[in-house]
């Protein structure tokens, strides 16, 4: 069974979502901790591209659209 995700986990993928390719430090300051992101990374929510920008998985897309 996988854990639920916060609210501040769906807030995160929302904004990786809208903006491709954000900085990890960007996500950081937006109220990210290193155990939500590693979260999202571990369930293949989001993925590390170029070292430190994240993008949304096909995964990732479909929980924002069950989360509608």
């Amino acid at each position: 069974m996988t854990e639920p995700i916060t609210p501040r986990q769906l807030m995160l993928l929302q904004l990786v979502s809208k903006h491709p390719d954000v900085a990890r430090d960007h996500l950081l300051k937006a109220g990210a901790t290193e155990a939500d992101l590693t979260y999202l990374e571990r369930h293949d929510l989001i993925r590390e591209r170029a070292i430190g920008r994240y993008r949304v998985s096909h995964m990732g897309l479909a929980v924002l659209k069950r989360s509608l």
